[in-house]
């Protein structure tokens, strides 16, 4: 028995329902220490060539974030160098 292509009846349909439920909790508790020891013994001789300089940035809401990234060279008795770039936002 020979059948055509067109005598065939296929149903290809699938009915698929799905329900999710995705629960949890998240606890994060981080603490830090530091200890800096912050007694410093320089001696330095300055004649007249002094750079000074006060970084105050700010940002006010409620999603905010800061950057700050600093790069300190000193050429000994040469020069010295301070960088500093950065950042604060808020949203």
């Amino acid at each position: 028995m020979s059948r055509d292509h067109d005598d065939v009846n296929l149903d290809s349909s699938y009915d698929f329902e799905s329900n999710i439920d995705v629960c949890f909790d998240f606890y994060s508790n981080i603490e830090s220490y530091l200890t800096v020891d912050h007694e410093i013994d320089v001696c330095v001789d300055i004649e007249g060539n002094e750079a000074v300089f006060a970084i105050d940035v700010q940002a006010f809401g409620h999603d905010t974030a800061t950057e700050l990234n600093l790069v300190v060279v000193v050429e000994q008795g040469e020069w010295s160098s301070i960088t500093a770039t950065g950042y604060a936002a808020a949203d």
